[in-house]
């Protein structure tokens, strides 16, 4: 049984939401993970016992602040995604992790890998109804800047690695960007998952619909080939030609999707399009999308 109790005085705000935009006479202020929040609004006591949308007037205690950011009523999901937090990482100095590594490429000035932890980021995944479980397994949290800055604050989107160590990076929409930020560092490579042997391996375009995927089967059952473009569609051939296991071929429906799967169809005899399954939907996230109801 879940102790309330134990979780509010064990746990708070602060250590939830990380670092905050700006300290206040009160306490601090954050943008809001829900929504996008150009002007911070969501004020934090000091003891960060208590947090209230300064936009709508909603407020409460680090329980309801989660539920709000997980768009769940769930009490277990809220306290199970609350005891994942460690108790003391509230902090105002910069995210590090011995997993960061620097990358000036791609014009950035700034680039260290962390583990998944933005609750803005986690957000944007639910709004795209991937299983947060799920997504933790395989992805992971840049945090970057195109120019120098002084402020200690930074950009950050799901980072999802190759095999050759470059990165697809995914924000989540904004007002200035509807559709979200998309890039990545070099090198363009092709993502293996060799999770299980004797497996079926399904081979998708994107981390989105490998992700979506596995949302959809409730769990990992199978291993995954992420093309991350279909240009890489050649070493994808490359690395599933001496495979014993079946192939399941899971690209886009459109255009690119078609010609990508014709090409490895005929390289691979033994591979399967199983693109009709999330017909008429574009991918598999378009389609999860549009047919689950969380």
């Amino acid at each position: 049984m879940t102790n309330i109790k134990e979780i509010k005085n064990k746990y708070n705000c602060l250590n939830y939401l990380g670092a905050p935009v700006k300290k206040t006479a009160h306490g601090f202020l954050f943008r809001a993970p829900w929504r996008t929040d150009t002007h911070p609004s969501l004020s934090v006591t000091a003891n960060g016992k208590g947090w209230h949308d300064l936009a709508t007037g909603e407020h409460g205690s680090i329980i309801d602040l989660v539920m709000r950011c997980l768009n769940t009523t769930d009490i277990r999901q809220v306290c199970d995604e609350i005891k994942r937090m460690d108790p003391t990482s509230f902090s105002f100095s910069q995210p590090s992790s011995s997993e960061g590594e620097e990358n000036t490429d791609g014009g950035f000035v700034r680039f260290e890998v962390v583990k998944l932890q933005s609750k803005a980021l986690f957000a944007y995944l639910y709004s795209r109804k991937v299983n947060l479980l799920i997504a933790r397994q395989f992805v992971k949290e840049a945090h970057y800047n195109f120019e120098e800055r002084t402020d200690g604050r930074y950009l950050y989107a799901l980072a999802y690695p190759n095999n050759l160590g470059g990165y697809e990076l995914r924000g989540a929409p904004y007002s200035s960007n509807p559709n979200g930020f998309k890039g990545g560092t070099s090198p363009k490579g092709i993502t293996t998952h060799w999770h299980i042997e004797g497996a079926p391996v399904v081979v998708f375009e994107g981390f989105f619909d490998m992700l979506s995927f596995a949302t959809l089967c409730g769990e990992v059952r199978h291993n995954y080939v992420v093309l991350n473009s279909t240009s890489m569609k050649e070493e994808a051939i490359e690395a599933l030609t001496p495979l014993q296991n079946k192939i399941l071929l899971c690209l886009d429906n459109d255009e690119g999707g078609e010609r990508a799967t014709r090409m490895m169809l005929d390289a691979l005899p033994s591979a399967i399009d199983i693109r009709g399954r999330f017909a008429p939907s574009k991918d598999v996230n378009e389609y999860l999308c549009s047919n689950v109801i969380i």
